[in-house]
This record gives structure tokens, C-alpha cells and sequence, in this order.
């Protein structure tokens, strides 16, 4: 006569495998977006350097982030003239997933890996780098 496993064994664990499953798929999910950027990339904003960029500085990690900085432009009086001229801010450094922007194929999207969070605009590889 052969023995079975009881019943609530294998009801136990078919839920403990469903529910490794259903808690890592978005991890999952998450790592299949992630694109890798070169680093020395300037990423650009919409209207292509008017509000600021981000500077890929490093590879993809193992986590999927990657080193960015971002630099903002602000309007700084010549202090000869007095006429508004463009200046590049350094604004922080920090760690970031990138992946496509689900609207704009041809665009990238920041995302923070702390709040899950995009940027505010889409981005794509600066025409000047």
C-alpha cells in the first residue's frame, strides 16, 4: 500500500509556492524594464536642455540602478551686462533605475528606487552630448 502525503501538507504547499510567486513578480517584472544606459550619457528633458539633464555616471548594478547626477539650468544675471544668461547647476547625485517610458517608446524614464517613483518628464539621450 503506498503512503500519501496528507492532505494539508500539500494544500500548504501549493500556497507557499503561489505566494513565492505572487510576491516576486514584480520584482520580476521591474528587473525585465530596467534598461542600461552608458554611463557619460546626458540624458534631456522634452525641450532638449531647458529645464536641466541627468549625467549617467556608472554601469547597471546588480540592484538594476545606476549613478546619475543631474544638473539643472538657471538664469543668472552677467555681471558685466546684466543680460540673463544660462547656468548649468549641479542639483545631486544619486541612484536611479531607468527603463522605457511606457507612453513614449522612443523615451526613458527615471525612476527612484526609494519611492518607485518617475520623474516628471520623459527623457531621451541628448542631441549634444
Amino acid at each position: 500500500m503506498k503512503k500519501h502525503a496528507p492532505r494539508g501538507f500539500c494544500l500548504f504547499a501549493m500556497t507557499a509556492a503561489l505566494a513565492v510567486l505572487v510576491s516576486s513578480a514584480p520584482q520580476l517584472l521591474a528587473q525585465e524594464e530596467d534598461v542600461e544606459v552608458p554611463p557619460g550619457t546626458k540624458l534631456c528633458d522634452p525641450a532638449e536642455n531647458v529645464y536641466g539633464y541627468y549625467l549617467v555616471k556608472s554601469s547597471r548594478k546588480p540592484d538594476g540602478t545606476q549613478d546619475v547626477e543631474y544638473y539643472r539650468f538657471t538664469s543668472l544675471p552677467d555681471p558685466k551686462t546684466g543680460n540673463l544668461q544660462a547656468e548649468r547647476q549641479p542639483v545631486g547625485f544619486s541612484a536611479a533605475r531607468i527603463q522605457r517610458h511606457p507612453q513614449y517608446k522612443d523615451k526613458l524614464q527615471i525612476i527612484n528606487p526609494h519611492t518607485s517613483r518617475p520623474d516628471e518628464f520623459p527623457y531621451a539621450s541628448c542631441k549634444q552630448q
